[in-house]
């Protein structure tokens, strides 16, 4: 009768350790199968070629050229099938030094010569651009100064300090 017991114990044991690793894997796989798990994240390439950073003393200027810039380089891995955009965000971390009250501060998104997007600043953080993704690498300038027709001297010698960020997101194809 001892014997019994025992081997009903490990039959028991063993039963209950396969039914465990049954379940394990059955939700490991059904997990990676999900859509969302698998949405490519990967795909998406997104460089800072010289930090994501705009900071320092800016002056009143008639345009971009006058102003602070930083530049962020995206594409799609070749090897992704998936087709995606990028939103080029600016994230202002001081607003008390230059204010954003009076829509001096200016910002403008180029793609090499070609303008992609401008506008007025208005706090301390909003999306600037969305753009598509390609396979070909493209690199975004994003330029922030004060605009002289609006300034006067109280902008004289104050500093701007924000920082860039992109969010990449899978599109339907």
């Amino acid at each position: 009768m001892e014997k019994r017991k025992i081997y009903g114990t490990i039959i028991g044991v063993a039963a209950f350790v396969a039914f465990i690793v049954g379940i394990t894997y059955a939700w490991f796989t059904w997990n990676s199968n999900d859509t969302i798990l698998s949405g490519e994240s990967g795909c998406f390439t997104i460089e800072y070629k010289n930090g994501s950073a705009i900071s320092g003393n800016i002056s009143p200027s008639s345009d971009y050229t006058g102003g602070k810039s930083t530049t962020t380089t995206m594409n799609i891995n070749a090897s992704c099938t998936t087709e995606g955009e990028a939103t080029i965000n600016l994230t202002t971390h001081d607003t008390t030094t230059v204010s954003l009250d009076d829509g001096a501060v200016k910002y403008a998104v180029y793609n090499g010569q070609t303008l992609v997007n401008e506008g007025t600043i208005t706090g301390s953080t909003q999306a600037l651009a969305t753009v598509d993704l390609t396979k070909t690498a493209t690199t975004y300038t994003v330029y922030v100064w004060l605009d002289g027709n609006i300034t006067d001297n109280t902008y004289i010698g104050k500093s701007y300090s924000g920082q860039i960020s992109v969010s990449a997101i899978q599109t339907e194809s």
